[in-house]
């Protein structure tokens, strides 16, 4: 039987469909296809732009392809993208973004650094000033070559910059700067930005961690003035130490709490809340608080340097006993070193005769040389023994140039002594390589500047019966001045670390060295009558006449060309080796005992 079709039921007009043709699936092509093809594409289309661009002719010279490959790299981004218009559109974000890139070479230089870096990278480089895998160059270049000669801060070795920026972003950045040392003008601009930083975190943002301390240290310890602007090393000292007070790792912890204070802590909260027993990282650092300072107290006597207290002796005593680090021993015999040159320099008022204060320091020299810890040969400490040797010898020279009734001949052993100890430290630092001289700490320096100031004052010596010639023929003060200029001059062809240096400021200090050779030499001249005023005023006026700049002189000229006088407003701000700057080379003579008999104001300045 027949089903009535639902549209009878209904009651509706019946219509038939028609049948659909449905049409073969197409097989969808593979990326890999695709790709194929447009790579087959793109190269076509290059051999063809190149054929059209050569004509079969031989290929112009190379300073003909500029302007001709602009026009080709405009037209291939043009035509590129309009083959790769509809095949973008398959293709993830992130391989979009890729392969527009891939359409010139300017988009890859200007785009993939912006768009390929996290959030996390671009605030690295805005704090740091460097990428984080420069940073991890530049940190392993200061475990290597600048961490020996830095025993106040230990860094452990598989210390990634990573987990230092993570834990201490300052000391990092001080880091970054100090090593940054073969690119001047980058590793200025890094110095401003640490100064910004320092002032950030410590004046404005009240920020005290021992991290920040050891930055600092860092910072000071290779502040050389012809790196940077200014004389902040002071500044930075003093906050060195205010942070050392405020965070009172200068006495035993809770000791400056009152007892009532400290019972009521203990009994109310319990002692997890009393002081914590100072750790051997505070007592590094606190040891490189007091001798960075009074370094340069001895050397140039601009500073008061941090008390050495008892508690500090503890302190060294610790870390002598622990050895936690192969450096401790080290850091323990240069800061009691540190110590006793601190002590000769601060005696100025004596109340016994002054060769006892002589023997005493004397004595108490010998005995820190016996019990040396160190079995090391280290330069470092070599050159901390005879500046302490030469500060103790340097009392006799004092005492003789302020009591002028004292007879010479009572003061002859002890200024022998002093003159083969000033010797001994310029062969040892005539034996540091050149190119180390970018790597030491400035208190190389300061300690140089210091024997160049006591071989000044004893070869400026004018009492009846010193014989200059003797001094001459053990101790040339000439043949030093252009040895040590000579030394300054060749760090610029130096490379240390296999690095290119972009770094001619040790020139500076050779000129001023030349300059004191040049006033001396119109002073004092061997083999010639030092009372001659004929040919002392001839000398003068040459002397004068040499280091007067020409008057198109150009204080910013490129480094390489003529070495002219320095103007205030270089680099250096007019300063030879950090202190000694205009005010003193103007008190030169009276503050350091140095008799040029008023020749220092007849003589042109090494400063227009």
């Amino acid at each position: 039987m027949l089903t009535k079709c639902r549209c009878t039921r209904l009651r509706k007009e019946c219509h038939y469909k028609e049948p659909i043709l449905r049409r073969k699936k197409t097989v969808k092509t593979s990326r890999a296809a695709q790709l194929e093809k447009l790579e087959s594409k793109i190269e076509h289309l290059v051999n063809a732009l190149s054929t059209a661009q050569n004509g079969g002719q031989v290929s112009p010279p190379h300073s003909q392809h500029r302007d001709s490959d602009t026009r080709v790299r405009s037209r291939t981004s043009e035509v590129l993208d309009s083959m790769c218009e509809d095949f973008d559109q398959s293709l993830p974000d992130a391989s979009q973004s890729i392969s527009r890139q891939t359409s010139g070479a300017e988009s890859i230089d200007t785009t993939a650094s912006g768009q390929l870096m996290s959030p996390e990278e671009k605030a690295q480089i805005e704090v740091l000033g460097v990428t984080m895998s420069e940073a991890e160059v530049l940190l392993d270049r200061f475990k290597r070559l600048m961490a020996p000669l830095m025993p106040f801060v230990v860094l452990p070795s598989e210390l990634s910059a990573a987990q230092l920026y993570a834990q201490e972003p300052f000391l990092l950045h001080a880091i970054i700067t100090v090593t940054y040392f073969h690119d001047l003008s980058k590793q200025q601009i890094l110095v401003k930005h640490l100064m910004r930083d320092v002032s950030q975190r410590i004046l404005l943002d009240n920020e005290k961690t021992v991290g920040i301390l050891q930055g600092l240290l860092i910072f000071v310890a290779w502040y050389h003035i012809h790196v940077f602007w200014g004389q902040q090393v002071t500044n930075l000292l003093h906050l060195a130490i205010a942070m050392t007070i405020d965070l009172g790792i200068d006495r035993v912890p809770g000791s400056c709490q009152s007892d009532f204070k400290t019972a009521t802590t203990k009994a109310v909260q319990g002692s997890s809340l009393m002081p914590k027993a100072a750790t051997l990282e505070e007592h590094r650092v606190l040891a490189g608080v007091f001798y960075l300072t009074s370094m340069l107290a001895s050397s140039f006597k601009k500073i008061d340097a941090l008390s050495y207290t008892r508690y500090l002796e503890d302190c060294l005593i610790t870390l002598e006993q622990t050895k936690d680090h192969d450096s401790d021993l080290l850091l323990v015999q240069i800061v009691r070193l540190q110590h006793l040159a601190e002590d000769t320099h601060t005696t100025e008022t004596p109340t016994a005769p002054m060769q006892m204060y002589i023997k005493a320091f004397d004595a108490d020299l010998t005995k820190l040389t016996d019990s040396n810890p160190c079995k090391e040969d280290n330069k470092l400490l070599k050159m901390q023994y005879l500046t302490a040797e030469i500060l103790v010898w340097e009392l006799s020279l004092n005492d003789l140039q302020e009591n002028k009734t004292v007879p010479l001949r009572s003061h002859l052993d002890d200024l022998y002594r002093c003159i083969d100890a000033i010797k001994r430290f310029i062969d040892v630092y005539f034996s540091i390589p050149i190119d180390d001289y970018l790597l030491v700490p400035f208190s190389v320096f300061g300690q140089f500047a210091h024997a160049f100031i006591v071989q000044t004052k004893l070869a400026s010596l004018e009492v009846d019966g010193w014989d200059l010639k003797t001094l001459h023929e053990s101790l040339n003060f000439l043949n030093v001045i252009d040895e040590a200029a000579a030394r300054f001059e060749a760090v610029a062809k130096g490379s240390p670390d296999g690095l290119q240096i972009k770094n001619e400021v040790f020139h500076k200090w050779a000129h001023r060295l030349r300059w004191m050779k040049q006033v001396y030499e119109a002073k004092f001249s061997p083999g010639q009558n030092a009372k001659d005023t004929g040919t002392l005023y001839e000398r003068q006026a040459a002397v004068t006449t040499l280091f007067r700049p020409p008057e198109s002189f150009n204080s910013q000229a490129t480094p390489g060309g003529p070495q002219q006088p320095t103007p205030p407003d270089d680099a250096l701000s007019a300063n030879f080796f950090n202190y000694l700057d205009d005010d003193f080379w103007s008190n030169f003579p009276a503050e350091y005992g140095v008799d040029f008999q008023g020749m220092m104001s007849n003589v042109a300045s090494p400063y227009p």
